[in-house]
């Protein structure tokens, strides 16, 4: 199976399309601010452009979301902070100085550019606990995204059960994601179901 194939660098790209204008003036329009995060992330990942456009068609439909749900202002700060504060490391990305705009945005019932699961792996590796869930977006769904967000929503002491308060608040959680259906989107009630 051949690799994907990896999309050039931004600067590349742009100075491709230049070239094949034959010198012509080029005007395709300002891209987006959704447009110019995913360029951050896939300028470091090296996504191919299916993933940079599944990016931005993700990007869109939140920014849709955000508006239905009058949080317009917490997606662009959050938005605007990624494009802006992204670090690439090894093409890994970094965007750990936009956690209060991402907390913000999630207070909404909106996520983007990375998933709860991917958020709770973070929270359980820091905490010296592996990671639980897939990195496949598709399958961060339904029970899986309750039982993520009542990861993010504990402290280490409170996952290694060394605070049992905090521990048993995480057993309800966790139990009410299980016990009954959870729609994609819903929040858990870290105190219990």
């Amino acid at each position: 199976m051949l690799a994907p194939k990896r999309r050039p660098p931004l600067t590349h790209r742009l100075l491709l399309s230049l070239a094949a204008a034959a010198g012509a003036l080029v005007s395709a329009g300002c891209p987006s601010p959704e447009e110019r995060a995913c360029d951050r992330i896939c300028d470091c990942s090296g996504c191919s452009e299916a993933r940079y456009l599944e990016c931005v068609d993700k990007a869109e439909t939140a920014r849709a979301a955000a508006v239905e749900a009058s949080c317009t202002a917490s997606f662009d700060e959050y938005v605007t902070c990624v494009e802006e504060e992204l670090e690439c490391k090894d093409e890994n990305y970094l965007f750990d100085a936009c956690d209060g705009q991402r907390d913000s945005l999630r207070g909404c019932g909106i996520s983007i550019f990375r998933t709860v699961c991917e958020d709770a792996n973070d929270v359980f590796v820091a905490c010296g606990l592996g990671f639980p869930f897939s990195t496949n977006p598709d399958d961060c769904i339904g029970s899986i995204v309750c039982n993520a967000r009542c990861i993010i929503g504990m402290s280490c002491n409170g996952l290694n059960g060394i605070d049992f308060e905090e521990s048993q608040r995480f057993n309800e959680c966790t139990s009410a994601c299980f016990n009954k259906p959870q729609p994609a989107g819903s929040e858990p009630q870290p105190g219990g179901p």
